[in-house]
């Protein structure tokens, strides 16, 4: 028996499995949030009219539009009815003038561990408790000085991750801190139900 029979099908599985492994992408995680602005506030209502772009208000008085041509529409929509359904308070990256969501997350409920003294190329590493998650404040984006000073004194006060203190909007894919706010004043602005 010659080689190239012996081998025959060992080549042929082998040519299968290049061709599905080139023709197979990895998914592609989403792209950095873009803001330039950065809400975190309970769902007050989410209207999904048909043929027409989806309107978000939020307890905090701010309303957005959600385009429903989006790609990533139903898991948008998602954030948007988990965040309803559970009460949560939703992080939205969008530009609040033209009331354009760019996109949603998750707003977390976190208490500060660490907060570097100072920054590495316009970056400041924070470490959050339980377990411990490390992200980064941008100093050039709006607002990061004042939520700096919101982390360190998170980090100064004894918080820990069963007693947090900070509720934090983050952009998990440039693994950065875009918002903060602590727990009792986002209890306080969020109207009960």
């Amino acid at each position: 028996m010659s080689i190239l029979r012996r081998l025959g099908p060992l080549l042929f599985l082998s040519g299968i499995i290049q061709m599905t492994s080139a023709s197979a992408s990895p998914p592609r995680p989403a792209d950095a949030m873009r803001g330039p602005d950065f809400v975190m506030a309970k769902v007050a209502a989410w209207v999904e009219p048909p043929g027409a772009p989806a309107d978000l208000a939020l307890a905090d008085g701010s309303s957005w539009r959600l385009d429903r041509r989006r790609a990533d529409y139903a898991v948008q929509a998602n954030f948007i009815a988990q965040a309803l359904k559970g009460d949560q308070c939703l992080l939205v990256s969008g530009n609040k003038a033209e009331h354009v969501i760019d996109r949603l997350g998750a707003a977390r409920m976190l208490a500060a561990q660490q907060v570097a003294d100072h920054d590495v190329d316009g970056l400041v590493t924070v470490i959050f408790h339980g377990p411990p998650s490390v992200y980064r404040v941008r100093l050039s984006r709006p607002g990061a000085a004042r939520d700096l000073e919101l982390l360190r004194r998170s980090a100064a006060s004894g918080a820990f991750f069963d007693k947090p203190d900070l509720l934090v909007g983050i952009d998990t894919r440039a693994k950065e801190v875009v918002a903060v706010e602590p727990i009792a004043d986002a209890r306080k602005a969020t109207p009960a139900r």
